[in-house]
């Protein structure tokens, strides 16, 4: 006989009803989730050969198809562990459950299935790398030590070149003006290389380049154009052979000259440089005016339209005064300019918003100048510290550990509500 009060094992509507509100909310809200991705996916799979076409005509090619292709796959695999979530949710949280051992059981089935999704997916984007593949050769040793006051541009980014740039550069803190290969190269990069990249020396210029990474039969060419040739000299030729997953640096000798070569340009361009004279121009002009011939970098800022209000009238031209380095890393700069004049201070780096100034401590605004590159107008004479770091927005960040923080409390909820209803039903067992 049922003693009064006694919950009702037989009858799996009082599971439900014997669960907090809050409870039933959450694991209703974990279903709807999982229908809203399962139709999202849905519609994802009938449209896939329209996405496909869509951004292959933006220039993603070839791989168009396997991005459409992995996104419809997420879609799907994250609807279906989003329902099974809200079914394993719905047994543990359920009274009925809770007493028997096939709750424990569902508790270690639901870790393992996650871990093993986890180990899963992990091996497409996780592969164990030897660290030897890392290690500082006589090419690393040449371009550290001019960092970071200049860059290092890459003629070819095929094979080991690509492999450089992608892992042994960044490792080794050495900065690039090329980025990694892509199937689809970002709009101003592809504008700016289009207008400037066919003067490749003042390209380069711009750029804030030091050493040149190329093909031994480039340095022949240079040779053979009047522009170039007396602007470049080698310093290092080398072989490669093929080593773990990298390459190996073998250097030249008379009976295997150099299939490689490290070249210096003899007057390398500032990566910070105060220039004293600028003038307001928007896209198209200053593509045009930097890849015209008599165009001579460093005399003048090109500030964009949208960044030229409350500058001075500038007066003189060309680089003005000192710029030192106190401190860098990735991310970080601080500067110590001095001038006789106002002036722009143009910073070889990437126009980003989300890179902040200061001088003297005092917040100033970044501008873009020269199409893509950074400006900070430093508008007194003197001597200044220029602080610049970058500091994107932490709105999504916020978000993301919210999402974290309320899974994490419910999780913490279901717990104590399950040992205090396992301690209720104890106690109404009790004779």
């Amino acid at each position: 006989m049922k003693k009064k009060n006694q919950p009702d094992k037989s009858n799996p509507s009082h599971d439900i009803a014997a669960c907090p509100v809050w409870i039933r909310h959450f694991v209703g809200a974990v279903f709807i989730l999982g229908g809203i991705l399962a139709v999202w996916a849905l519609m994802q799979t009938g449209t896939s050969g329209e996405d496909t076409a869509r951004m292959s005509a933006m220039g993603w090619g070839q791989y168009a198809a396997t991005i459409v292709g992995n996104k419809t796959t997420a879609l799907w695999h994250a609807a279906l562990m989003t329902m099974g979530a809200g079914v394993f949710l719905w047994i543990l949280t359920s009274p009925r459950w809770r007493t028997m051992a096939a709750g424990r059981i569902c508790a270690w089935m639901l870790i393992l299935i996650v871990a093993g999704d986890a180990l899963w997916l992990s091996r497409h984007y996780i592969k164990t790398m030897p660290m030897s593949v890392l290690e500082e050769n006589d090419v690393i040793r040449i371009l550290k030590s001019d960092m970071p006051e200049h860059r290092v541009a890459l003629v070819s980014q095929d094979g080991f070149y690509n492999f450089w740039l992608t892992f042994v550069f960044p490792y080794h803190h050495i900065l690039t003006m090329n980025v990694t290969q892509m199937p689809r190269m970002p709009v101003e990069y592809k504008r700016y290389m289009e207008a400037v990249g066919g003067r490749a020396l003042r390209y380069w210029q711009l750029s804030a380049v030091g050493y040149v990474l190329a093909p031994a039969q480039l340095w022949g060419q240079i040779q053979g154009d009047p522009a170039m040739k007396d602007a470049f000299e080698i310093v290092y030729a080398y072989n490669v052979a093929p080593a773990e997953m990298g390459v190996k640096v073998i250097p030249a000798t008379p009976s295997a000259p150099g299939q490689h070569v490290i070249m210096r340009l003899k007057k390398p361009n500032p990566r910070f440089a105060l220039i004293a004279g600028w003038e307001k121009a928007g896209d198209d002009e200053a593509l045009q005016q930097m890849a015209a011939p008599d165009f001579i970098p460093f005399q003048k800022a090109l500030v964009a339209p949208e960044d030229a209000e409350g500058l001075p009238e500038p007066t003189g031209t060309g680089i003005v005064g000192q710029v030192q380095m106190a401190a860098y890393r990735p991310g970080y700069m601080k500067l110590k300019v001095s001038s006789d004049r106002p002036a722009i201070l143009r910073v070889s780096e990437k126009y980003d918003r989300d890179w902040r100034a200061w001088i003297d401590q005092q917040s100033i605004p970044v501008r873009r100048i020269d199409f893509i590159s950074q400006g900070i107008l430093v508008p007194s004479p003197g001597l200044h510290e220029v602080v610049l770091k970058y500091a994107p927005a932490k709105k999504q960040l916020i978000w993301q550990w919210l999402g974290i923080l309320i899974c994490l409390g419910a999780g913490i909820g279901i717990i104590i509500n399950a040992k205090a209803q396992k301690r209720k039903a104890d106690a109404q067992a009790l004779p």
